[in-house]
């Protein structure tokens, strides 16, 4: 199962407690007050909870359902055990503050009874009611930690939007047709939610009413949050263009961390769609009418709006060889071909690092999942991506490696590809200054491997290569570049 750990913040007390009672302190009472002190330190918890409720929105200029008298929405979670209720997290740096980061957190995605449930196969984060407040702040670096002074948005507010719906919190469904194998039909819930849109708009809702002061906006978000980020953006920036509500909006970007659409054919309509009730959701002032009944892509969704918001700059992030992308990607097709036959086993959608994915085929008029297939669609979607967005305000970033997302880790203050720093990069995309950004690509890099030999997970076969590679791969004495690009 692709989540988070459950248990940072203890690990982080008892690191904290361990390391004051090493100390020499000349009395009881001194130890005791430091370890008092470490732990409130610890504890102190920036970030505020806010519930949603059902309530209605009116967006401007927007699809007519969100015209007068309002569009209505539910915020809800999936709907299984630790899993109902949403609510999402306000970290307010200064009052008044006129900077505000909208961050949509990651979580992996559910659309079938093989992968919204299991004690081994499920793939979102399903467990929102039973996580600490704290968990924001301590499982959450990069952009959302206001102690780093190189943190381009350091001094930015924080609206954290929390996953819990599987749907890339574009969702707005209750569907009927899944079946918990794990609970007694006679207490299992009638219908399940993707309602990840419906969430957003209660956030929406709360700024409507909480920040019309601001100036500077940046919306963010890291795998499925990545989605979320460019599926809701338009949305977004349709609210903020009200100059009713808010007078002073100067400058607005977006930043997709790990959210590159390499997907099966026919996800969007299958799952986007039909599964998870998103066509109501789509902003046609962007995309026209029926756009989830066409041919759609992410790449055409985001240049799609690059074009529409000519003064906005949006940034996408992956890593060359992202583990986690590649093996959702071979999720899909396991699911999608039926083959093998479901089993609530972690050998049904194998090792979440994608290091037991076949690496073939390996061709761009091939979109059988594979290690080779999602390099290869990944990166081809995000330079397509760059050609339509026709304004050149669409820019991105092929990092090395294998890591799955950057931007809530502090390693993005130290990442480079093709010898340009990510924060520099990221710190033109979000302040908007007027310095233009450039789109960075590994594989112009120098050495014999600039896609390859930094930015690994550890594992058996990054190990003993001392580069992204795979089992496959590793069997031939090759990395995945060598195999792939």
């Amino acid at each position: 199962m692709r989540t988070f750990a459950k248990s940072p913040f203890l690990i982080s007390v008892l690191a904290l407690a361990l390391s004051v009672l090493d100390c020499k302190t000349e009395s009881q009472d001194t130890t005791n007050q430091t370890i008092g002190l470490g732990l409130a330190v610890v504890l102190q918890n920036p970030y505020q909870r806010i519930n949603a409720n059902p309530d209605t929105i009116i967006i401007p200029n927007s699809n007519a359902t969100y015209q007068s008298p309002g569009r209505s929405y539910i915020p809800a979670c999936f709907g299984n055990s630790g899993n109902t209720s949403f609510h999402f997290y306000r970290k307010s740096v200064a009052s008044n503050n006129k900077k505000l980061l909208i961050n949509f957190m990651g979580g992996g995605a559910c659309w079938s009874n093989d992968n919204c449930f299991g004690n081994n196969t499920t793939t979102f984060f399903n467990f929102l009611d039973t996580v600490p407040d704290l968990f924001v702040k301590v499982a959450f670096q990069g952009i959302l930690d206001a102690d780093v002074s190189a943190n381009p948005l350091r001094n930015y507010d924080v609206l954290f939007i929390p996953y819990c719906t599987g749907d890339l919190h574009i969702g707005s469904a209750d569907p009927t047709n899944y079946d918990d194998p794990y609970v007694d039909p006679a207490s299992e819930p009638s219908a399940y939610h993707h309602r990840g849109h419906d969430n957003t708009l209660a956030v929406l809702k709360y700024i409507q009413q909480n920040y019309t002061q601001v100036t500077d906006i940046v919306v963010a978000g890291q795998s499925a949050g990545g989605y979320g980020a460019i599926l809701n953006y338009p949305h977004i920036r349709q609210m903020f263009k009200d100059t009713a509500t808010f007078p002073a909006v100067a400058n607005v970007s977006l930043l997709a961390d790990a959210s590159n659409g390499a997907v099966v054919d026919n996800f969007f309509q299958d799952i986007v769609r039909d599964q998870w009730g998103s066509a109501v959701n789509m902003p046609t002032w962007i995309v026209g009418s029926n756009y989830l009944s066409g041919t759609p892509t992410i790449q055409d969704f985001i240049s799609k709006t690059a074009n529409a918001y000519t003064n906005d700059k949006i940034g996408q992030y992956a890593a060359q060889f992202d583990s986690t992308q590649r093996w959702f990607y071979n999720v899909m097709g396991i699911i999608k071909s039926g083959t093998p036959a479901y089993t609530d086993s972690s050998s049904f959608f194998g090792p979440g690092d994608a290091s037991e994915v076949s690496d073939l085929p390996n061709s761009l008029a091939d979109n059988t999942p594979s290690n080779c297939n999602w390099a290869l669609h990944s990166k081809n979607a995000m330079q397509t991506a760059q050609t339509a967005a026709t304004n050149g305000n669409y820019y991105y970033y092929i990092a090395p490696g294998d890591v799955h997302t950057i931007t809530t880790s502090n390693e993005m203050f130290n990442l480079t590809s093709q010898g340009k720093s990510f924060n520099s990069w990221f710190a033109n995309i979000v302040t908007n200054t007027g310095t233009t950004p450039e789109n960075v690509d590994c594989s112009l890099g120098s050495g014999s491997h600039p896609c390859t030999d930094t930015n690994y997970i550890s594992n058996q076969y990054n190990n003993s290569l001392k580069r992204s590679t795979s089992h496959q791969s590793f069997n031939s004495g090759k990395d995945l570049a060598e195999t792939c690009l």
